[in-house]
């Protein structure tokens, strides 16, 4: 880093040490997390920083695909510590993975999307973290609601009716809470807030029509592939996470 981003960086961590003065304040308790957390999320993106300078040299769109297995891998590990369920982990690899290749290339056959790494890379990433953090909402209601419905679960598999069906208002209600952030981001962008990719396009001196319909395509993109990859946790892992509803811990 020059000597102006090594001061840019301590200007802002000047917020990082007030939040933890009010953490402190306040008795919250989270100083240490705020402390590691911060030092962590330095050292994980000047990594990315480095690592990027040699990704962005990938011009074949194989291997920037491979770039992105390698994203869902890590993506789909997290969900797995995260359920405790190895069984999940093939389906979540799948619907993250259908998730981003889905709208990407049909972006980049529609010629909305170019194939350049520093373009492309960094757009099937933000899909995949955002898919992540659909797949994980939508896990976390889903097993609460089945606890909480489980005699009417119960009820409607001793008449005759498959898990599936059964259990079938109790997903859509936990695809529809997934989907919120997604629906809310659609609702308050450039009202309440200018979405973050836009503004790093604005900084970076690109027109601000061309960062705000970039940004549309990326809210639009997210609310695709929540649906996707949600929808399809809850086809194919519904059992598994069923099963996962009652265990303790």
């Amino acid at each position: 880093m020059d000597n102006w981003d090594g001061w840019m960086y301590l200007n802002a961590y000047l917020l990082v040490l007030f939040t933890f003065i009010i953490s402190y304040i306040e008795g919250l308790g989270i100083e240490r997390d705020i402390f590691w957390s911060s030092l962590r999320t330095l050292l994980q993106l000047l990594i990315l920083a480095y690592i990027l300078k040699y990704i962005f040299k990938f011009s074949e769109i194989e291997k920037q695909f491979l770039v992105f297995a390698f994203m869902t891998l890590v993506a789909s590990l997290i969900f797995t510590e995260r359920s405790r369920s190895i069984k999940l982990f093939p389906v979540v690899y799948l619907s993250i993975t259908l998730s981003y290749a889905l709208p990407i290339l049909f972006l980049i056959f529609t010629k909305t999307l170019k194939t350049v790494p520093h373009e492309l890379i960094p757009f099937g990433g933000l899909i995949i973290g955002n898919t992540l953090n659909s797949l994980s909402l939508f896990y976390d209601r889903i097993k609460a609601e089945v606890k909480n419905r489980k005699e009417e679960i119960e009820a409607k598999i001793a008449l005759g009716a498959t898990l599936r069906c059964a259990l079938i208002d109790v997903i859509r209600d936990s695809i529809k809470m997934a989907l919120i952030p997604k629906l809310n981001w659609l609702k308050s962008a450039g009202l309440v807030h200018i979405p973050g990719v836009a503004v790093g396009m604005l900084v970076a001196g690109v027109s601000p029509l061309k960062a705000i319909l970039f940004q549309v395509v990326i809210l639009y993109t997210l609310l695709f592939s929540g649906i996707v990859g949600t929808s399809l946790l809850a086809f194919l892992g519904i059992k598994e996470i069923f099963g996962k509803s009652f265990e303790k811990g």
